[in-house]
């Protein structure tokens, strides 16, 4: 198969990914961008599209799957190259470009901007039989419609800002909520916390943990919960579970580009630029100094990218590396 090349190539068709791709074409940067899943969105399209995010500005609330749609209209208005179902493999620098290999075949490009949020974004499972057994049967780590929630009391597990979210997105339809976090205090926005606990349905159960689940073949209908401090027993009679405690890091293959990385997370300076030249990242992939986790920061941090990649190729001689 032929190499392609290209100005920039962008690895990750998340929203940070896709306004990324937005900016390139702004500037009539030649782009191809590599994304490993069969359609553009990332988390957001394939773990929260009925999840309300209230973080982006412009949006006082907008679901995962409207704003993936609004970000690839912005996007589109360039012509670009977007290879679905295409994993990147490995990064080379050879005959002063980025090579990237994929399982579609060898793309190149003169730079290389990195968005691909935490990589292989699996949620973290209990990886206990008795909870998970029900998933399918009323146990959701992954929810696609908020309808299946009406009228059912629902028991939310985790403290954080996406359970928190969920629980906010629920509690309208659902009849009772409870949410439960295994610490004393709870992890989300305090204005998440304080909108909750306005709610008349919704029970928030700190230093509780969920311990097991019972039900027949069709659905679950009772939790098992444990206080972490008496470890009294009590039981819900839900039938729907809602888990939000945490996605597992699926950015491995980065470890082998030769990039210098802060644990799962690829280092970056102020200008989004990696030990790599010609290299940059943004969004949840990075890391920095008083780096903050929300998509509106992404955004600024792949503005930033981009306009370091267009400087960098208007002014960087070619990359000096062997032909091997």
């Amino acid at each position: 198969m032929g190499e392609s090349s290209a100005d920039v190539l962008v690895v990750g068709g998340g929203p940070v990914g896709l306004y990324g791709l937005y900016l390139t074409g702004l500037h009539h940067l030649k782009t191809t961008m590599i994304e490993r899943l069969s359609s553009l969105g990332g988390q957001l399209e394939h773990l929260y599209p009925q999840k309300p995010i209230y973080d982006v500005g412009g949006f006082p609330a907008v679901t995962g799957h409207d704003l993936v749609e609004q970000l690839k209209r912005q996007a589109q208005q360039y012509p670009s190259q977007i290879l679905l179902g295409t994993t990147a493999r490995t990064l080379e620098a050879k005959g002063g470009l980025w090579h990237i290999e994929t399982d579609h075949g060898r793309f190149a490009g003169r730079a290389v901007i990195i968005t691909a949020g935490i990589g292989e974004f699996i949620p973290r499972r209990f990886n206990q039989d008795a909870i998970d057994r029900f998933e399918g049967r009323g146990l959701h780590y992954v929810v696609r419609d908020l309808s299946v929630f009406r009228d059912q009391p629902v028991l939310v597990v985790g403290g954080g800002d996406s359970a928190a979210d969920w629980a906010m997105a629920v509690a309208p339809v659902a009849k009772k909520v409870w949410m439960i976090h295994r610490r004393d205090q709870f992890q989300c926005h305090e204005d998440s916390l304080a909108k909750l606990q306005a709610l008349p349905n919704v029970e928030l159960l700190p230093r509780h943990e969920l311990v097991g689940l019972d039900g027949d073949q069709e659905m679950l209908s009772v939790a098992h919960l444990q206080h972490n401090q008496t470890q009294g027993i009590t039981r819900l009679d839900v039938s729907r579970v809602i888990v939000a405690i945490g996605l597992v890091p699926g950015t491995t293959i980065f470890h082998d580009w030769n990039l210098t990385l802060n644990g799962h997370e690829i280092a970056v300076n102020s200008a989004m630029h990696t030990n790599l030249p010609g290299v940059f990242a943004a969004g949840d992939i990075v890391s920095y100094p008083g780096k903050v986790k929300l998509i509106s920061a992404g955004f600024g941090e792949v503005a930033t990218a981009v306009e370091s990649a267009r400087h960098y190729l208007l002014t960087a001689p070619a990359l000096e590396m062997s032909h091997s």
